[in-house]
């Protein structure tokens, strides 16, 4: 009978446990073959597409394991920036943008909690990353000498066609000068925007007027009303010239966050796993022209 030359994979396909005549055998031959040759079609094109992901994996896989990102992470940081638009080719703020990082200290006691704030990006170069605070206690505590301090920033989103771009660094922070000369030490002053100068003045001269100026950044405003005409009247001095550097001094203070480590993750929901590097200040003397910085190192993504 017809029914011994079809496979054992061919009954429990047509689930039909008996045959009884060769007519029969015969009349489903032809259906049983235009199936058992779509079914390999699908299985071809199912291997296929296999090996065709298989294959893509590879490459992202070789891809993935590519060449070192560069030598310098804040140079790294500032072009970052600078494509979007953050900043200039220098590393300095451009106007009226969102560009923050937190930044973390140990408290002023073992007891006391890290101190956490969200700060403003000023300007970026191989020095460091600048920004600026109110003069005063907590950011005399900001700079005291061998403080560590530690930095979060964050660029992008995680979602499907594009990247999220992280920073953490851990360094120390020094007082610099607000006003400076040449591209390096430019001049941070005309990058702060008005409206920062103005409040940063106004809340020490009402400060110092209640006699809290050496006091913390949790002074309570007691008149709002009188705190608003001080930073009209400021403002309008700024905007006049009539406001001078000494005095913009005496109530902002510029600070420059070093580093001594830097790590960058990249990563979205197209890609395989983060990519995590890792980058250390070299130690000693560095000869000029070299990278202040060693060979960065690749990660494991956790």
């Amino acid at each position: 009978m017809m029914v011994h030359l079809l496979r054992p994979s061919a009954r429990a396909l047509f689930s039909v446990p008996h045959i009884a005549t060769a007519t029969r055998s015969i009349s489903i031959l032809p259906s049983y073959c235009v199936q058992l040759s779509q079914h390999r079609q699908q299985s071809g094109e199912a291997v296929s597409s296999r090996g065709n992901n298989n294959c893509l994996q590879s490459h992202q896989r070789r891809t993935y394991a590519s060449k070192s990102p560069g030598s310098d992470p804040l140079e790294l940081l500032r072009k970052s920036s600078e494509n979007r638009q953050l900043c200039d080719e220098f590393g300095l703020r451009k106007k009226d943008v969102h560009w923050t990082f937190g930044i973390s200290t140990s408290g002023d006691t073992l007891e006391g909690p890290p101190q956490l704030r969200t700060i403003d990006f000023q300007r970026v170069t191989p020095s460091g990353i600048d920004f600026v605070r109110k003069r005063g206690k907590g950011a005399a505590s900001l700079t005291s000498s061998g403080k560590a301090a530690s930095i979060l920033c964050s660029f992008g989103k995680y979602r499907v066609g594009e990247k999220l771009e992280q920073w953490v660094a851990e360094g120390q922070c020094e007082q610099i000068n607000l006003v400076g000369e040449g591209v390096e030490e430019g001049d941070l002053l005309k990058v702060i925007p008005s409206r920062s100068v103005v409040e940063l003045v106004a809340s020490m001269i009402v400060k110092e007027e209640d006699g809290k100026a050496l006091e913390d950044d949790h002074t309570s405003m007691d008149k709002e009303s009188h705190y608003m005409e001080v930073v009209q009247k400021t403002r309008n001095r700024l905007e006049s010239g009539e406001l001078t550097n000494e005095e913009i001094d005496r109530s902002v203070v510029a600070v420059r966050f070093v580093p001594y480590r830097m790590e960058r993750y990249i990563g979205g929901p197209d890609q395989v796993m983060w990519e995590r590097w890792e980058w250390k200040k070299a130690s000693g003397e560095c000869p000029e022209g070299t990278s202040l910085w060693n060979e960065p190192k690749r990660l494991l993504p956790y």
